[in-house]
Protein backbone atom coordinates (compact mmCIF):
# COMPACT_ATOMS: atom_id res chain seq x y z
CA UNK A 1 0.00 0.00 0.00
CA UNK A 2 0.83 3.62 -0.86
CA UNK A 3 2.10 5.75 2.40
CA UNK A 4 0.95 9.17 2.14
CA UNK A 5 4.68 11.19 2.70
CA UNK A 6 4.25 14.26 5.26
CA UNK A 7 4.82 16.92 2.42
CA UNK A 8 1.98 15.28 0.50
CA UNK A 9 -0.51 16.07 3.83
CA UNK A 10 0.50 19.13 4.38
CA UNK A 11 -0.14 19.50 0.73
CA UNK A 12 -3.44 18.63 1.08
CA UNK A 13 -4.28 20.84 3.77
CA UNK A 14 -2.80 23.93 1.90
CA UNK A 15 -5.03 22.96 -1.37
CA UNK A 16 -7.81 22.66 1.14
CA UNK A 17 -7.19 26.30 2.75
CA UNK A 18 -6.63 27.71 -0.72
CA UNK A 19 -9.66 26.66 -1.81
CA UNK A 20 -11.92 27.63 0.83
CA UNK A 21 -10.31 31.31 0.42
CA UNK A 22 -10.94 31.38 -2.98
CA UNK A 23 -14.61 30.22 -2.46
CA UNK A 24 -15.08 32.96 -0.13
CA UNK A 25 -13.78 35.62 -2.34
CA UNK A 26 -16.29 34.59 -4.77
CA UNK A 27 -18.96 34.92 -2.00
CA UNK A 28 -17.55 38.26 -1.10
CA UNK A 29 -17.77 39.50 -4.81
CA UNK A 30 -21.26 38.40 -5.30
CA UNK A 31 -22.26 40.20 -1.75
CA UNK A 32 -20.26 43.32 -2.99
CA UNK A 33 -22.03 43.53 -6.39
CA UNK A 34 -25.27 42.50 -5.22
CA UNK A 35 -25.48 44.84 -1.54
CA UNK A 36 -22.26 47.64 -1.95
CA UNK A 37 -20.29 48.32 0.64
CA UNK A 38 -22.78 47.17 3.51
CA UNK A 39 -23.44 43.78 2.17
CA UNK A 40 -19.89 43.29 3.23
CA UNK A 41 -20.51 43.53 7.42
CA UNK A 42 -20.99 40.35 8.82
CA UNK A 43 -24.26 38.99 8.85
CA UNK A 44 -26.31 36.92 11.39
CA UNK A 45 -26.07 32.78 10.67
CA UNK A 46 -29.70 32.79 12.47
CA UNK A 47 -32.42 30.77 10.18
CA UNK A 48 -34.62 32.94 8.43
CA UNK A 49 -37.21 30.91 9.97
CA UNK A 50 -37.19 29.72 12.73
CA UNK A 51 -39.74 26.76 14.02
CA UNK A 52 -42.44 27.97 16.90
CA UNK A 53 -43.34 26.02 19.57
CA UNK A 54 -47.07 24.90 19.20
CA UNK A 55 -49.87 25.70 21.50
CA UNK A 56 -53.22 24.42 21.07
CA UNK A 57 -55.67 27.81 20.17
CA UNK A 58 -57.78 27.09 23.14
CA UNK A 59 -55.04 26.94 25.69
CA UNK A 60 -53.60 30.19 24.31
CA UNK A 61 -57.40 31.68 24.64
CA UNK A 62 -56.92 30.66 28.16
CA UNK A 63 -53.58 32.21 29.16
CA UNK A 64 -54.56 35.55 27.37
CA UNK A 65 -58.27 35.63 29.50
CA UNK A 66 -56.72 34.88 32.52
CA UNK A 67 -53.82 37.68 32.03
CA UNK A 68 -56.79 40.08 30.80
CA UNK A 69 -58.46 39.62 33.81
CA UNK A 70 -55.59 39.71 36.74
CA UNK A 71 -53.13 41.82 34.77
CA UNK A 72 -50.42 41.72 37.70
CA UNK A 73 -50.23 37.76 37.55
CA UNK A 74 -46.49 36.58 36.76
CA UNK A 75 -46.71 33.54 34.43
CA UNK A 76 -45.72 30.91 37.60
CA UNK A 77 -48.88 32.32 39.26
CA UNK A 78 -51.10 31.54 35.78
CA UNK A 79 -49.37 28.33 35.16
CA UNK A 80 -49.95 27.51 38.71
CA UNK A 81 -53.96 28.93 38.48
CA UNK A 82 -54.19 26.59 35.30
CA UNK A 83 -52.78 23.53 36.61
CA UNK A 84 -55.08 23.57 40.08
CA UNK A 85 -58.15 24.56 38.80
CA UNK A 86 -58.60 23.71 34.48
CA UNK A 87 -56.22 20.90 35.02
CA UNK A 88 -54.18 22.03 32.40
CA UNK A 89 -50.39 21.43 32.69
CA UNK A 90 -48.11 24.21 31.22
CA UNK A 91 -44.40 25.62 31.87
CA UNK A 92 -44.74 28.99 33.24
CA UNK A 93 -42.19 29.99 30.23
CA UNK A 94 -44.75 28.56 27.80
CA UNK A 95 -47.07 31.41 29.42
CA UNK A 96 -44.44 33.91 28.97
CA UNK A 97 -44.74 33.45 25.21
CA UNK A 98 -47.70 33.52 24.80
CA UNK A 99 -48.34 36.21 26.51
CA UNK A 100 -45.22 37.99 24.43
CA UNK A 101 -46.79 37.23 21.50
CA UNK A 102 -50.13 39.11 22.82
CA UNK A 103 -48.08 42.14 24.08
CA UNK A 104 -49.24 41.57 27.93
CA UNK A 105 -46.16 41.68 29.50
CA UNK A 106 -45.77 45.04 30.47
CA UNK A 107 -47.10 45.50 33.99
CA UNK A 108 -49.27 48.64 35.52
CA UNK A 109 -47.54 51.41 36.88
CA UNK A 110 -47.64 51.20 40.60
CA UNK A 111 -48.62 54.60 42.57
CA UNK A 112 -47.01 55.86 45.46
CA UNK A 113 -48.07 54.51 48.92
CA UNK A 114 -48.70 57.48 51.41
CA UNK A 115 -47.94 56.48 55.29
CA UNK A 116 -48.43 58.95 57.97
CA UNK A 117 -46.55 57.77 61.09
CA UNK A 118 -46.79 59.42 64.62
CA UNK A 119 -45.30 59.56 67.48
CA UNK A 120 -47.28 58.24 71.15
CA UNK A 121 -46.03 58.61 74.79
CA UNK A 122 -46.14 55.89 76.90
CA UNK A 123 -44.31 52.94 77.22
CA UNK A 124 -45.84 50.10 74.79
CA UNK A 125 -45.17 46.08 73.77
CA UNK A 126 -43.00 46.10 70.74
CA UNK A 127 -41.36 44.06 68.40
CA UNK A 128 -37.93 44.72 66.89
CA UNK A 129 -38.02 42.01 64.26
CA UNK A 130 -41.89 41.36 64.15
CA UNK A 131 -44.15 38.29 65.60
CA UNK A 132 -43.51 35.02 64.74
CA UNK A 133 -46.40 32.31 64.20
CA UNK A 134 -46.51 28.83 64.11
CA UNK A 135 -49.77 28.73 63.12
CA UNK A 136 -53.20 31.03 62.89
CA UNK A 137 -54.13 34.08 65.08
CA UNK A 138 -50.94 36.58 64.68
CA UNK A 139 -52.07 39.46 62.88
CA UNK A 140 -51.25 42.43 61.37
CA UNK A 141 -53.11 45.65 61.03
CA UNK A 142 -51.97 48.70 58.85
CA UNK A 143 -53.79 51.36 57.01
CA UNK A 144 -53.61 52.78 53.51
CA UNK A 145 -54.69 56.34 52.28
CA UNK A 146 -56.94 56.44 49.42
CA UNK A 147 -56.95 59.61 47.55
CA UNK A 148 -60.11 59.32 44.65
CA UNK A 149 -62.12 62.04 42.64
CA UNK A 150 -60.79 64.27 45.61
CA UNK A 151 -61.75 62.35 48.71
CA UNK A 152 -59.38 60.52 51.08
CA UNK A 153 -60.59 57.18 52.45
CA UNK A 154 -58.77 55.23 54.83
CA UNK A 155 -58.32 51.40 54.19
CA UNK A 156 -58.15 49.04 56.95
CA UNK A 157 -55.98 46.26 56.61
CA UNK A 158 -55.30 43.16 58.85
CA UNK A 159 -53.76 39.50 57.45
CA UNK A 160 -52.45 36.57 59.22
CA UNK A 161 -49.05 35.86 59.37
CA UNK A 162 -49.05 32.10 59.15
CA UNK A 163 -51.99 31.73 56.97
CA UNK A 164 -51.58 34.92 54.76
CA UNK A 165 -55.51 35.25 54.88
CA UNK A 166 -56.56 38.82 54.68
CA UNK A 167 -58.91 40.98 55.63
CA UNK A 168 -59.91 44.95 54.85
CA UNK A 169 -62.73 47.46 54.94
CA UNK A 170 -62.63 50.94 53.51
CA UNK A 171 -63.81 53.55 56.33
CA UNK A 172 -64.38 58.02 55.73
CA UNK A 173 -62.45 58.02 59.14
CA UNK A 174 -59.29 57.09 60.28
CA UNK A 175 -60.05 56.64 64.14
CA UNK A 176 -59.91 54.64 66.75
CA UNK A 177 -63.83 53.82 66.97
CA UNK A 178 -62.98 52.60 63.05
CA UNK A 179 -59.86 50.71 63.97
CA UNK A 180 -62.38 48.79 67.06
CA UNK A 181 -65.30 48.21 64.51
CA UNK A 182 -63.06 47.21 61.38
CA UNK A 183 -61.48 44.69 64.31
CA UNK A 184 -65.03 43.15 65.35
CA UNK A 185 -64.99 42.52 61.98
CA UNK A 186 -62.30 40.68 61.66
CA UNK A 187 -62.92 38.68 64.28
CA UNK A 188 -66.37 37.55 62.67
CA UNK A 189 -64.53 36.99 59.20
CA UNK A 190 -61.54 34.38 60.50
CA UNK A 191 -62.45 30.91 61.05
CA UNK A 192 -59.70 30.98 64.02
CA UNK A 193 -59.24 33.08 67.29
CA UNK A 194 -56.88 35.71 67.31
CA UNK A 195 -54.43 35.65 69.83
CA UNK A 196 -51.69 38.46 69.12
CA UNK A 197 -52.05 41.68 67.05
CA UNK A 198 -48.82 44.15 65.65
CA UNK A 199 -49.21 47.39 64.19
CA UNK A 200 -47.83 50.32 64.08
CA UNK A 201 -48.15 53.72 66.15
CA UNK A 202 -50.88 55.37 64.69
CA UNK A 203 -53.64 56.78 66.89
CA UNK A 204 -56.52 54.89 65.08
CA UNK A 205 -54.53 51.93 66.98
CA UNK A 206 -54.75 53.02 70.48
CA UNK A 207 -58.07 54.70 72.40
CA UNK A 208 -60.99 52.31 71.82
CA UNK A 209 -59.31 49.40 69.59
CA UNK A 210 -56.46 48.83 72.22
CA UNK A 211 -58.85 48.91 74.99
CA UNK A 212 -60.96 46.68 73.10
CA UNK A 213 -57.74 43.82 73.08
CA UNK A 214 -56.96 44.56 76.29
CA UNK A 215 -60.39 43.57 77.78
CA UNK A 216 -60.65 40.30 75.12
CA UNK A 217 -57.26 39.19 76.68
CA UNK A 218 -55.48 39.90 72.87
CA UNK A 219 -51.59 40.74 73.30
CA UNK A 220 -51.27 44.07 71.53
CA UNK A 221 -47.44 44.84 69.87
CA UNK A 222 -46.14 47.94 68.36
CA UNK A 223 -43.26 48.03 65.55
CA UNK A 224 -40.79 50.22 66.47
CA UNK A 225 -40.84 53.93 64.31
CA UNK A 226 -39.11 53.94 60.56
CA UNK A 227 -38.92 50.05 60.81
CA UNK A 228 -41.56 48.76 58.05
CA UNK A 229 -39.64 45.60 57.73
CA UNK A 230 -41.59 44.16 61.06
CA UNK A 231 -44.98 45.04 59.44
CA UNK A 232 -43.82 43.95 55.51
CA UNK A 233 -46.68 41.16 54.96
CA UNK A 234 -49.86 43.46 55.80
CA UNK A 235 -47.71 46.22 53.36
CA UNK A 236 -47.28 43.91 50.90
CA UNK A 237 -50.68 42.93 51.18
CA UNK A 238 -51.82 46.95 50.84
CA UNK A 239 -49.43 47.05 47.64
CA UNK A 240 -51.19 44.12 45.94
CA UNK A 241 -54.42 45.48 46.43
CA UNK A 242 -53.42 48.85 44.99
CA UNK A 243 -51.96 47.48 41.54
CA UNK A 244 -54.17 44.59 41.55
CA UNK A 245 -57.78 46.08 42.36
CA UNK A 246 -57.43 50.28 42.51
CA UNK A 247 -55.34 50.67 39.78
CA UNK A 248 -57.46 48.33 37.47
CA UNK A 249 -61.53 48.95 38.93
CA UNK A 250 -63.28 51.67 38.46
CA UNK A 251 -65.44 52.72 41.37
CA UNK A 252 -67.54 55.41 42.50
CA UNK A 253 -66.33 57.26 45.39
CA UNK A 254 -68.48 56.32 48.14
CA UNK A 255 -67.76 53.91 51.09
CA UNK A 256 -70.29 51.00 49.99
CA UNK A 257 -69.17 50.70 46.38
CA UNK A 258 -65.98 50.61 47.43
CA UNK A 259 -66.28 48.08 49.38
CA UNK A 260 -68.02 46.18 47.45
CA UNK A 261 -65.23 46.10 45.14
CA UNK A 262 -62.93 45.12 48.08
CA UNK A 263 -64.92 42.40 49.22
CA UNK A 264 -65.18 40.57 45.57
CA UNK A 265 -61.32 40.91 45.16
CA UNK A 266 -60.85 39.65 48.95
CA UNK A 267 -62.42 36.41 47.43
CA UNK A 268 -59.89 36.28 44.70
CA UNK A 269 -56.98 36.96 46.86
CA UNK A 270 -57.93 34.66 50.06
CA UNK A 271 -59.73 31.30 47.54
CA UNK A 272 -58.09 31.60 43.97
CA UNK A 273 -55.02 33.82 43.55
CA UNK A 274 -51.80 31.44 43.84
CA UNK A 275 -49.31 32.72 46.43
CA UNK A 276 -45.48 32.43 45.75
CA UNK A 277 -44.71 32.32 49.38
CA UNK A 278 -47.22 29.59 50.20
CA UNK A 279 -45.39 27.31 47.50
CA UNK A 280 -48.75 28.55 45.17
CA UNK A 281 -50.84 27.41 46.98
CA UNK A 282 -54.03 30.07 48.27
CA UNK A 283 -54.36 31.31 52.24
CA UNK A 284 -57.48 28.95 52.45
CA UNK A 285 -55.90 26.05 51.49
CA UNK A 286 -53.09 26.75 53.72
CA UNK A 287 -55.38 27.29 56.36
CA UNK A 288 -57.09 23.78 55.48
CA UNK A 289 -53.27 22.16 55.46
CA UNK A 290 -52.42 23.21 58.91
CA UNK A 291 -56.39 21.75 60.62
CA UNK A 292 -55.66 18.19 58.79
CA UNK A 293 -52.08 18.12 59.95
CA UNK A 294 -53.42 18.73 63.23
CA UNK A 295 -56.00 16.53 63.91
CA UNK A 296 -57.94 17.31 67.09
CA UNK A 297 -56.56 20.57 67.35
CA UNK A 298 -59.48 23.00 67.40
CA UNK A 299 -58.96 25.96 69.75
CA UNK A 300 -57.83 28.19 67.03
CA UNK A 301 -61.81 27.78 65.48
CA UNK A 302 -64.10 30.09 66.02
CA UNK A 303 -67.55 28.69 67.19
CA UNK A 304 -68.31 29.30 62.95
CA UNK A 305 -65.28 27.81 61.54
CA UNK A 306 -66.43 29.48 58.28
CA UNK A 307 -64.46 32.60 55.91
CA UNK A 308 -67.75 35.02 55.43
CA UNK A 309 -67.45 37.31 52.11
CA UNK A 310 -70.37 39.63 51.06
CA UNK A 311 -72.30 37.89 53.30
CA UNK A 312 -71.60 34.31 51.78
CA UNK A 313 -70.16 31.90 54.56
CA UNK A 314 -66.96 29.43 52.88
CA UNK A 315 -67.10 26.34 54.87
CA UNK A 316 -63.87 24.68 55.64
CA UNK A 317 -64.04 21.00 55.39
CA UNK A 318 -62.85 19.61 58.75
CA UNK A 319 -62.15 15.93 58.83
CA UNK A 320 -62.89 14.96 62.90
Amino acid sequence: MDRVLPQNRQRQKNMQILWHQSNNLLQVEKRYDKYGIEGLQDRSKRPHKVRQPQIEPEIEHIIVTIREKFLTWSKEKIAAFMERYLNVKISSSTVYRVLKRHGLIERTWKLKSTYKRKKQKGKKNRTRKGLRADKPGTILMDVKYLYWCGKTFYQFTAIDKFTRIAFAKVYSTKSSRSGRRFFEELEKFLPFKIEKVQTDNGSEFLGELDEYLKRKGIEHYFSYPKSPKTNAHVERFIQTTESELWMIEGTEPTVDEMNKKLFEYLKIYNFLRPHHSLNYKTPAEKFEDYIRSHQGVHHVLNSNSTLKLNNRKYKLQLQR
